[in-house]
């Protein structure tokens, strides 16, 4: 039942609008003074306030303007009444924040159509707020998830920066929400092998957050069984698509598996549809994509992947990336981005040598430009730099 106050020195205004509203189902309070209405108000918080323009003891303006600018109060619609409506009267009370306005020589049928604009106004606005509560109550449960999720994917997918059988390695990853869609490890095999995988699930957020933890351990498990890239690959997929099998969800994964031979200085690798990663022959200073194609994880059951091997001596580089790192500026330019990572590879090596971290920071300089309000548009970058 809607609660209205209605606030009036004038006894015979207060009963004649109690009887005109008595028929309404409304549970009516009154107020005779301004000082009154105000304790009313805090107590019983109505649905609407009916009341006059002026109090011997203060300005129902005054009580207006206190009203709306109180938190607790701003939203309960208020109809003023006055003698006389005149256009003075009129903008004060706009300037009040009386929400409507009427003349105590008032046609009943008018009284209520105004009335019951109110109250609908009043309706509308607590299932705003009601909805506004669950909205902040559901966003802090999910905030509080994605924070649980963030530490979570931390612990496993961590920054790396180690030196591997005479191999330094350093990481770097930017995930363009609280959680992110890219994932890498890098496992010594044995004394003299070392896998190196990178990828990146389709989505953003904690589905694809627990999905790329579900598929570091998966590699941290089969890397020692599986010994060439493609047969790690394939059983990936065919685990992948087991899981996700019967769920209705088109979830894939692009990956890339280098195997790195330290003693026969050979890279071996294969493709899931990854980006290619960029291979820096430092002594004759050229630079090569590791082009090889492959299916995404998780599109095709028994899917199979080709395997190669290029030749490495030490000193070069291999740089990989996941896609986001294109998306800034080459997004639509493939060929293009291709190109200027390469030069942009050069250009930081002969500047910094054996600093692994100002080599990714110039690389992330030129391709790299966060803004938060563009966030959700925005891909995870993923980067892993060697120095073989």
């Amino acid at each position: 039942m809607d609660k209205i106050l209605v606030a009036d020195e004038n006894e015979q205004t207060v009963d004649l609008i109690g009887k005109i509203l008595f028929n309404s189902d409304y549970e009516i309070y009154t107020a005779y003074s301004g000082k009154v209405a105000l304790t009313k108000i805090e107590m019983i918080k109505p649905d609407l306030i009916i009341i006059n323009t002026d109090f011997s003891d203060m300005s129902g303006f005054d009580i207006c303007k206190k009203l709306k600018a109180n938190s607790e109060t701003n939203c309960i619609p208020i109809l003023m009444l006055a003698a006389v409506i005149t256009k003075d009267i009129g903008l004060r009370c706009v300037y009040s924040g009386v929400d409507d306005y009427i003349s105590k020589v008032f046609d009943g049928t008018i009284f209520i159509a105004k009335v019951k604009s109110l109250l609908r106004v009043k309706h509308l606005s607590d299932r705003i707020k009601t909805q506004y509560e669950e909205l902040k109550e559901k966003n802090e449960v999910i905030d509080f998830q994605l924070k649980m999720a963030r530490r979570v994917q931390r612990s496993i997918i961590r920054k790396l920066d180690m030196t591997v059988s005479g191999t330094k390695i350093l990481s770097k990853y930017l995930p363009a929400l609280e959680v992110g869609g890219d994932f890498y490890s890098v496992k010594e095999l044995d004394n003299s092998h070392i896998g190196l995988i990178i990828g990146d699930v389709s989505g953003h957020g904690i589905s694809a957050a627990l999905l790329t933890a579900t598929l570091s351990m998966m590699f941290d498990t089969m890397a020692s069984v599986h010994k060439m890239p493609d047969s790690l690959l394939k059983e990936m997929n065919n685990q992948f698509c087991k899981i996700f099998k019967h769920t209705g969800n088109e979830m894939y994964v692009c990956m890339f598996y280098a195997i790195v031979d330290t003693v026969n200085f050979v890279i071996t690798y294969s493709n899931a549809g990854q980006v290619y990663p960029v291979f820096v022959d430092n002594k004759n200073e050229s630079m090569l994509e590791l082009e090889l194609g492959g299916i995404p994880i998780g599109l095709m059951s028994e899917s199979s992947y080709e395997v190669k091997e290029t030749k490495y001596s030490p000193g070069d580089y291999l740089f990989f990336h996941t896609d986001g790192l294109s998306d800034f500026f080459y997004k639509r330019e493939p060929d293009k981005f291709g190109e200027k990572i390469k030069e942009c590879l050069k250009d930081n090596i002969n500047r910094h040598g054996e600093d692994l971290e100002s080599i990714i920071e110039g690389v992330l300089n030129e391709f790299y430009d966060y803004d938060e309000k563009n966030k959700f548009e925005k891909d995870d970058i993923s980067i892993i730099l060697c120095k073989l």
